[in-house]
């Protein structure tokens, strides 16, 4: 599996208008051409940026099956389910998705957060060691998760990924200083 693709598809930061042009452009497109798999995948992975993410399901469900790299796809669902907060199909996904290409740390990673807000906990654990033993840097993949959500103005999420990251290492002034700063945002939000 090429691993960067999947880690920019979850990162990448794209403007709200860029989204709802290019949103526009690839539905016109696939009314001439409705079973257009290229088009389907941008749609799937926009609506997944745009933060519908159970249109974003429904869509990439039909793309799985023509994609050539069946592990990557089925991460990338995991990772919808995710989002969705449905963890159960997150992790069914990621399991098939790593039964294909077991070496992958980023899907071990993200399968032992599943694992984690469903409530299983040693699962969550063997899969952030199997992450760890495969190099991955899990306070980096949780300040980047932080920084997107931030971005999307998902406060909440972005506030428990720092926190999450500064567990990890609370050496670092600048993630405590965001959390300070993200949760006086939601004091405010509140009030």
């Amino acid at each position: 599996m090429d691993r960067s693709i999947l880690k920019t598809e979850i990162f990448n930061q794209l403007d709200m208008k860029d989204l709802l042009k290019k949103e526009e452009e690839i539905r016109i497109a696939l009314l001439g051409n409705p079973n257009d798999i290229e088009l389907l995948r941008g749609l799937a992975i926009l609506l997944y940026h745009k933060g519908d993410y159970s249109g974003a399901i429904k869509i990439y469900k039909k793309v799985l099956d023509y994609r050539d790299n069946k592990a990557e796809g089925l991460a990338f669902l995991g990772q919808l389910y995710y989002e969705n907060e449905d963890y159960l199909n997150a992790i069914k996904a990621f399991e098939k998705s790593l039964d294909i290409d077991p070496d992958v740390a980023f899907v071990h990673f993200l399968l032992g957060n599943a694992y984690s807000r469903a409530g299983k906990l040693m699962e969550a654990v063997m899969s952030y060691d199997f992450a760890i033993f495969l190099d991955l840097d899990i306070y980096k993949a949780h300040i980047d998760f932080a920084q997107k959500y931030e971005k999307m103005g998902l406060l909440e999420r972005a506030l428990k990924e720092y926190t999450i990251a500064y567990e990890i290492d609370p050496r670092e002034k600048n993630v405590s200083d965001k959390i300070r700063e993200l949760k006086k945002k939601l004091e405010l939000k509140v009030i």
